[in-house]
């Protein structure tokens, strides 16, 4: 599985509470943000709205094919 964050980049100083996490998934079976689960369209696309809380956030995407193999990225940005 493979998971490319094209927003927001990672260390990003932010001033809106409320963001958009978009990126792209391939070859996956499942996906979450945070362990919320998620869902892409037909050509792997997803954006979702997150809340961040004052100060320092880590955007956790996670997603697993249909073999049980896992991959992750992590994202960080501040919310001034």
């Amino acid at each position: 599985p493979r998971i490319d964050i094209i927003s927001p980049q990672n260390g990003a100083l932010v001033s809106n509470s409320l963001i958009d996490i978009i990126g792209v998934a391939k070859n996956i079976n499942d996906i979450s943000l945070n362990d919320r689960k998620i869902f892409i369209d037909e050509k792997g696309n997803f954006k979702e709205e997150l809340l961040l809380s004052y100060g320092y956030n880590v955007i956790t995407v996670k997603a697993s094919d249909k073999f049980g193999r896992n991959t992750e990225k992590v994202v960080e940005v501040i919310y001034k």
